[in-house]
């Protein structure tokens, strides 16, 4: 969206010190703390400037939309799969409230981001003659106008039923922050339905990018010197399975292999400047041998695997309506590590599940510490109304949520650093991603092949800013605080 703002005239300014005409809010729905938040940032933005056209956008938007349309805060809903009209958005929205634009928008344009980037939007002079016409069926409040909208209400909606949705919708990555890596979504929606889980109702059901469109923003951030491709997804493991009208169950009943994702990410790490591509989250069962032997063949693919978990107890994962076993997940991490010597393994575990008991959870932490992750991100179960373990008895109250939470962070720290011992002494690749400064001292923080985090003082690279987003050869030699203090070679 950021980079359609600025292709539009837009300039960006700060959050919290400039004010601005347009304030965008990217909303989450994942748990309710995301819906809280979202709701104050929208409130926010209305408060720094009641003057300016608030938009607020995303899953808590295709939640919500009809609660919303209630809130005076907020000016214009956009849900998921139509981001990428919002300067057609905006521009319908000025038109039809009268407001006139002069060399742009408005005399102003500034727009704000809920990421704390501010936009600000100019519009042409030809803005009216830019109206969009839309079938009024996709259309949310169509009542009877030339583009199948009500403008009765106050807030103009723009969110439609994202379950019939079938297209994946094209936005680009554009200018980015973090100077090591680029996270490339290449997938959206999902057709799990786990029990605890908002995201299909949200996010609609599995859309995949094409590697063609892919690969063409791959080579133009190599050509831009960036080395490190992230392939990300709300369900990366079915991507490319719309593509022949199927789904990762059937997928995985048949014993279907995944080519349409290891294409993908042979085509992406083909490009030339690609150095690493790394894979963001993945369903344990894609994790077979042959998956596995394939990914081998692939020298820029990162040994780090995430694999969410969710629960080390196998009736908790029945519960959850996860699909697999503790023994599937053990056999996939097997896999893994005999593949690939210091393949870093990561994962994702709900704690406080409805009628999880302190079996259960014994269960799961005995699993956890098995299995031995480099990471763990321990997150305490959150109701989402609309979803089956939301209607599930035996909800564990927030105390015994938040015990056995305390309990894996401090497991996961003792199995981090003991991951962490094997680099030192050991030399790595590391690409550097910012400047950092901890007790006074500044480090270049980076991460190697494994995702490991390591820190290089500042002073031992010449001051060289230049070496962030390059490729750098050090050596491990001793630990500060969650990282490998390291020397360039």
């Amino acid at each position: 969206m950021v980079a359609e703002l600025r292709e539009a005239g837009a300039e960006i300014v700060s959050w919290d010190t400039d004010k601005a005409d347009i304030y965008i809010v990217n909303t989450c729905s994942v748990t309710n703390i995301a819906d809280r938040k979202s709701r104050q940032m929208i409130h926010k933005a209305h408060a720094m400037n009641p003057e300016a056209v608030v938009i607020a956008v995303g899953c808590y938007v295709q939640a919500r939309a009809e609660e919303l349309k209630e809130d005076n805060a907020v000016d214009i809903l956009i849900g998921n799969n139509e981001k990428s009209r919002l300067i057609p958005v905006l521009e319908e929205y000025y038109f039809n409230h009268g407001i006139k634009e002069t060399a742009g928008v408005t005399e102003h344009g500034h727009v704000a981001e809920e990421n704390d980037n501010e936009c600000a939007e100019d519009y042409t002079e030809t803005f009216a003659e830019k109206q969009v016409k839309l079938p009024k069926s996709r259309w949310t409040g169509s009542s009877a106008d030339i583009n199948g909208r009500n403008f009765k209400s106050r807030v103009s909606s723009y969110v439609n039923d994202i379950s019939k949705e079938r297209h994946y919708e094209e936005l680009r990555t554009g200018e980015i922050e973090d100077e090591g890596r680029v996270f490339l979504k290449v997938q959206d929606g999902c057709n799990q339905f786990c029990s605890y889980c908002i995201i299909p109702l949200v996010r609609g059901r599995i859309r995949s990018r094409s590697v063609e469109s892919t690969v063409k923003e791959v080579q133009d951030f190599a050509e831009r010197g960036y080395h490190e491709m992230v392939l990300t997804g709300i369900h990366l493991s079915s991507y490319g399975l719309d593509f022949d009208d199927s789904n990762y169950e059937y997928a995985m009943d048949h014993d279907i292999p995944s080519e349409h994702l290891l294409e993908l990410i042979r085509s992406v790490a083909a490009v030339p400047g690609v150095e690493r591509v790394r894979l963001g989250s993945l369903e344990p069962r894609i994790i077979t041998e042959a998956f596995v032997d394939e990914l081998k063949k692939i020298p820029e693919l990162c040994p780090h695997f995430h694999l969410s978990l969710q629960s080390g107890c196998d009736r908790t994962l029945k519960q959850m309506n996860r699909h697999y076993t503790t023994e599937d997940f053990r056999r996939s991490v097997s896999i893994i590590r005999k593949a690939w010597k210091n393949a870093a393994v990561t994962t994702d575990v709900i704690v406080g599940f409805p009628g999880e008991t302190s079996e259960d959870f014994e269960e799961s932490y005995k699993f956890i510490d098995e299995i031995g992750f480099y990471e763990l991100h321990v997150f305490k179960y959150s109701r989402r109304q609309g979803t089956v373990a939301d209607r599930m008895k035996e909800q564990v109250p927030d105390k015994i949520k938040s015990e056995r939470s305390e309990r894996l962070i401090k497991l996961d720290g003792l199995k981090s650093q003991e991951f962490r011992k094997r680099y030192i002494g050991a030399q790595e690749e590391i690409i550097p991603e910012e400047i950092v400064e901890i007790k006074g001292v500044k480090y270049l923080r980076g991460y190697n092949r494994s995702y490991v985090r390591y820190l290089i003082p500042f002073t031992e690279c010449g001051s060289d800013e230049s070496k962030i987003g390059q490729i750098i050869r050090v050596v491990g030699r001793d630990f500060c605080e969650t990282c490998v203090l390291a020397m360039p070679i």
